[in-house]
């Protein structure tokens, strides 16, 4: 039994890419069902973030597991970006990704519930086996290990604590009017980096009237207003944070014209929940996932130096699974 992953990430793949390559849930779901019927594959997980789509796979034997996939990813440019490990590299890059060490944002604490969700996913799918039970526990344990004795996520930030200390630079976010575009995880965690900036003036724009209100009963005493109403609120706005999982953009540029003081539109979504073509317009400042790294990068480089400590934990982990692996008279690939 062979493990296998292919990958592609902010590091190898722009984001104008990765949004052609987002998995909803009833696809991500077709393609397990797929792989459960293949009896060459004991299990399978897929992890898709805003930053990364990732494929792993335990194999009963060797086939063109490649081609399978290729075969489910409609956009051609997925072969251009992927990378491929195999074996215990399979098993080495999961426990990198689990502890935070691969993460744009080093050390976030994001990927390791996204993580988790993406093994539930598949539980419900029914295409986790014995061997992608004990590895990914194994990586859950390892995460949770690297946050308690290392540094690596010491005041790390989210890519939405990012998104607001973007919207710092430009704003005194305490006086600003501020409108937010979707009631989903990432919104939450806008609003959570809000307040904590003494944000006062918060509009959540959403399909989810009850989700959306519940973030405002949760979190602050903000106003909810229907998503058909979005072109009422653009006007008044200072700051549009954009947290959806729409698959096409929510805001023109054409709903900007005219646009007479500052507005600054920070897109948390892929594919874009603003039209890119906005930046060019006057009085108008326009982030994406990718312009934050900016931000990231200089966090990163505080929490590098926790990342010798975490790779030690992950050798130590990876060597315990190994052993496990050996032990049921797997071959080590």
């Amino acid at each position: 039994m062979n493990l296998f992953c292919q990958s592609v990430d902010f590091r190898t793949c722009p984001a104008a890419v990765r949004e052609k390559l987002v998995l909803d849930s009833p696809r991500q779901e077709i393609f397990l069902q797929s792989c459960r019927q293949n009896p060459q594959i004991s299990d399978a997980l897929i992890l898709n973030t805003c930053n990364r789509l990732e494929f792993y796979f335990c194999l009963v034997e060797d086939f063109d597991i490649s081609a399978f996939i290729d075969d489910f990813i409609s956009y051609n440019g997925w072969s251009e970006y992927k990378r491929t490990f195999q074996g215990l590299g399979a098993a080495d890059h999961l426990f990198s990704v689990a502890a935070g060490v691969e993460s744009q944002i080093i050390g976030e604490n994001e990927i390791f519930s996204q993580l988790k969700s993406a093994y539930s996913f598949a539980l419900h799918c029914n295409t986790i086996g014995f061997m992608f039970h004990r590895l990914l526990h194994s990586a859950f344990r390892l995460a949770k290990a690297v946050r308690t004795h290392t540094n690596i996520n010491t005041g790390a930030l989210s890519i939405a604590q990012a998104a607001v200390e973007l919207a710092a630079v430009n704003f005194n976010i305490g006086k600003a009017k501020v409108l937010i575009i979707g009631s989903g995880s990432n919104a939450a965690l806008v609003i959570k980096h809000l307040i904590r900036k003494n944000a006062e003036d918060i509009t959540i724009v959403a399909r989810n009237k009850d989700a959306a209100e519940k973030l405002l009963e949760k979190n602050c005493t903000g106003r909810f207003s229907p998503l058909n109403e979005l072109k009422i609120h653009l006007p008044f706005a200072d700051i549009v944070f954009a947290a959806t999982t729409s698959q096409k953009p929510l805001v023109t540029a054409a709903s900007l014209e005219n646009r007479i003081k500052p507005l600054v539109l920070i897109d948390l979504s892929v594919p874009p929940n603003i039209e890119p073509k906005a930046e060019k317009m006057k009085n108008i400042k326009l982030f994406n996932i990718d312009s934050l790294n900016e931000i990231i990068n200089i966090n990163n480089r505080k929490r590098r130096t926790g990342i010798p400590k975490a790779k030690m934990l992950i050798a130590e982990h990876l060597r315990t699974f190994a052993g496990w692996r050996e032990n049921l008279k797997v071959p080590a690939q």
